[in-house]
């Protein structure tokens, strides 16, 4: 494992590549000549234990470059600069996973520096002390980080079936103006625009009446979980839209649609529809924005202002 020191020099750790400033604690390998992060070794030091028990080996912890993330992501979804699809949600991903990454690190190195330090000022009730005290826990990531990823896969599956359709012009992420919201997908089709939002969820897909007898008040539930504001909030994307559309482009249509990446639809797959807002899987994507229209020959035309007025998110 080597000795526990802090670096003079700033390195990269031989296990994980993650660039170690100088002047921070990691462990200094003289036989190999390399320095490894406190966390690699304690990933280590517990397959180690693990394996002797007969547990198993736990997974390596990763440490997420968002400039690497957001060029695989470029090059997997074969689009241009500045126009990534899940590029937005992926680069959160990244600095909050690198976030979290960093704060369980420098638990590890604050343990590792006690460990080192109490048995050296008492080298018998020192060991004791820790040979009593358990390895901090490197445990997965929280799901509020995860949840980011799981995003951006949505985000990438919609942007796969969508380069399948042709006659149309698509937009990924692009800003919401004056805001750090963004639009994940913009369709331009022959008959008119669609604003999609891309969610990846589990469970069935159904509209409730929740209004009583004589009122109707209708609501979509994902996996049985009240998700009616997600309709809401693809409505107001589709008032951005068309405020970016102007008053030359007054006529076009413009709809919103969610697409549930992973959700049940039942024997009879049916598009759901509330509040003007229509709910489909992702294969239904390509035949319902490239339905025949009357903007057929306005497509590049109607793509190019929007693409002028809704800047892509900076990745």
């Amino acid at each position: 494992m080597g000795k526990l020191m802090k670096i003079r020099r700033s390195d990269n750790c031989a296990a994980c590549g993650v660039e170690i400033p100088a002047g921070v604690s990691a462990y200094w390998d003289a036989a190999t000549r390399v320095v490894r992060c406190v966390t690699c070794c304690a990933v280590e030091q517990e397959v180690h234990v693990q394996t002797e028990s007969g547990s198993g080996a736990p997974a390596t912890a990763a440490h997420p470059d968002p400039q690497v993330l957001s060029r695989d992501s470029e090059a997997e979804n074969g689009t241009r600069a500045g126009d990534i699809a899940g590029g937005s949600a992926q680069l959160e991903y990244a600095k909050r996973s690198a976030r979290e990454s960093a704060k369980k690190q420098q638990r590890v190195t604050d343990d590792a520096e006690w460990r080192q330090s109490v048995k050296e000022q008492r080298p018998i009730l020192g060991r004791i002390a820790v040979a009593l005290t358990p390895l901090p826990q490197i445990g997965p990531e929280s799901q509020p980080t995860a949840a980011w990823k799981v995003g951006a896969e949505g985000e990438r599956r919609v942007a796969e079936v969508l380069a399948e359709a042709s006659g149309i012009e698509v937009l990924h992420d692009r800003l919401v103006p004056h805001s750090r919201a963004n639009i994940d997908h913009i369709v331009v089709g022959p008959s008119g625009v669609f604003v999609i939002d891309a969610k990846k969820y589990t469970g069935g897909v159904e509209v409730r009446n929740v209004g009583g007898l004589f009122r109707l008040d209708e609501r979509l539930y994902v996996n049985n979980r009240d998700r009616t504001a997600l309709v809401t909030g693809v409505l107001g994307q589709v008032e951005v839209v068309r405020d970016a559309l102007g008053h030359d482009f007054a006529g076009i249509d413009v709809r919103g649609i969610l697409c549930f990446v992973g959700c049940e639809w039942g024997w009879i797959m049916r598009m759901k529809h509330v509040k003007g807002v229509t709910a489909l899987w992702p294969l239904a994507l390509p035949g319902h924005v490239s339905g025949a229209g009357v903007h057929a020959e306005r497509v590049a035309e109607i793509a190019d202002r929007l693409r002028r007025q809704l800047k892509p998110a900076r990745h």
